[in-house]
Order: C-alpha cells, then structure tokens, then sequence
C-alpha cells in the first residue's frame, strides 16, 4: 500500500514529508514524516530539521533521523495540554 494516498494528505504535507526523509536519508520512514506532516507545525518540523542538521556529528549518537523522531514524539505538541492549538 502506498503511504501518499492523495485523498489523505495535502500536496503541502506530501512535500514537506518527501524533504524531511530525504534531509534525513529515510526514506524508508516517510509513511512516519507523512504523519508528522499531518500532525504537527510546519514551523516546528523545519526548525527542529535544521537543529538536527546542525549538530556536530559527535554529538548524534544514532542516527539524525532517530534523533530527530525522539525529539518530535517527545514534543510539547504530545501533551495534553492543547493551549498551542
């Protein structure tokens, strides 16, 4: 089954998700950046991207896209507090 159904996500979200698995070489995860696309800010998925990005490579002890995916699932946006909403 192929995760870019367009009728689920908006040509915006597919873009974003497609940039964000390749930045992060994974492409194997998009189904995974295609949800975060969906769920979260834009804003916040870019900025979080160019902190990921910008470490030194001494400082990512896995890899860059599991770094990444810890700090988006370990977000304030995961809460249940939905004053950001």
């Amino acid at each position: 089954m192929n995760p870019i159904r367009s009728n689920i996500y908006t040509p915006n979200e597919i873009t974003l998700a497609q940039s964000l698995a390749e930045s992060l070489d994974d492409q194997k995860s998009l189904a995974f950046y295609l949800s975060c696309a969906k769920k979260y800010p834009r804003e916040y998925l870019l900025s979080t991207l160019a902190h990921v990005m910008t470490l030194p490579d001494h400082s990512v002890r896995t890899t860059r896209a599991r770094l990444f995916t810890n700090i988006v699932t370990r977000s304030v946006f995961n809460t249940n507090d939905r004053t950001w909403d």
